[in-house]
């Protein structure tokens, strides 16, 4: 590779790369422990007779809510209700027809994107750390 703008280019996607990744996992740990916490406030106050209670914080107040959330609307559940719905109004089952008009025009987006791939896999022969971390990295060698 003639050109060191690829090499900075690479090495800061898989900063960043690495970077989301751990956010993300942070995410998902930090939404379970809050969660947690939530089970554990609605325990105690059903417990205590204080399910209607508004908590006062120092940027707001906290009330236990019914909250209603959809079921997720998947090609199966799709499959499952119109098969009801056909039982129900009785006559034939276009169930079939439907599904599979829906799977073949379903449609998708194609979009260009870079994929890492860890571990000793490929013939590529780069001399970098393979962190892509500290001053003297260098660029990976573009296998072909």
């Amino acid at each position: 590779m003639s050109d060191p703008t690829i090499g900075t280019y690479v090495r800061y996607w898989l900063h960043y790369s690495n970077l989301a990744s751990t956010f993300f996992k942070q995410f998902g740990s930090v939404r379970k422990v809050r969660d947690d916490y939530e089970k554990q406030v609605i325990v105690y106050l059903q417990n205590n007779g204080m399910e209607k209670a508004t908590i006062q914080t120092h940027n707001g107040r906290i009330n236990v809510v019914d909250k209603r959330e959809p079921n997720p609307l998947t090609l199966a559940k799709i499959e499952e209700l119109l098969h009801m719905y056909y039982r129900k109004r009785g006559g034939k089952d276009e169930t079939l027809d439907i599904m599979t008009f829906i799977r073949a025009n379903r449609g998708y987006t194609t979009a260009k994107s870079l994929r890492h791939y860890t571990g000793g896999g490929g013939t590529g022969t780069g001399t970098g750390t393979g962190t892509g971390t500290g001053t003297g990295s260098v660029p990976p060698k573009a296998i072909l």
